[in-house]
């Protein structure tokens, strides 16, 4: 009778949209392909007015990030994929991109983004030399060009100017965000 329950446990587990097959102890995060030398600096959860949104990871290739990084975001609630290019538009304007800039950018963004169900995840990992690409569960999905938009892109949750100070604070841990950020940090 043990082992009925134990396979009734595990068919919920495994249907859940946070089941094991999205989870990191799954299996390495698709970040390690590019990555190779990545770690996981910090991670957390976004909650918004009490509903959790999401949790996400932040990796580092090295401590300063000059040889890459990435966040790992894994959805609890579904989004239209315009709609996360306009809230991604909106959080730059944090970071002081213009807003020929930002229209420039949301073009890429929407075309890029897919919609997100319950349990998808989303990278966005910055590659040197190469710009910001950006995985759906696994696959590559676009990528943009150039360190302004992955300063920008990236500043949504590790610039101290970001909308969620907590979830920062837990991405970065006790070190520094990537010198493309935070160049002056004292911090390895």
């Amino acid at each position: 009778m043990k082992s009925s329950h134990a396979l009734v446990l595990s068919l919920l587990i495994s249907l859940s949209p946070m089941g094991w097959a999205n989870s990191p102890a799954a299996g390495k995060s698709p970040v390690y392909g590019y990555l190779e030398t990545a770690t996981l600096q910090g991670q957390g959860r976004l909650t918004f007015w009490g509903f959790d949104v999401y949790d996400a990871r932040y990796y580092v290739a090295d401590p300063k990030g000059q040889n890459g990084f990435a966040l790992e975001i894994q959805y609890i609630r579904s989004f239209k994929g315009n709609d996360l290019a306009k809230r991604t538009i909106d959080e730059m304007s944090r970071q002081g991109v213009s807003e020929k800039q930002r229209t420039i950018w949301l073009q890429g963004l929407e075309k890029i983004f897919p919609d997100i169900a319950s349990g998808d995840t989303l990278i966005g990992l910055h590659l040197p030399d190469k710009g910001t690409m950006f995985l759906h569960n696994g696959k590559v999905v676009g990528d943009i060009s150039g360190d302004a938009f992955a300063k920008a892109f990236f500043g949504i949750w590790l610039d101290e100017r970001t909308s969620a100070p907590k979830l920062r604070s837990a991405l970065i841990a006790t070190r520094c965000p990537p010198a493309l950020i935070a160049a002056n940090c004292p911090n390895p």
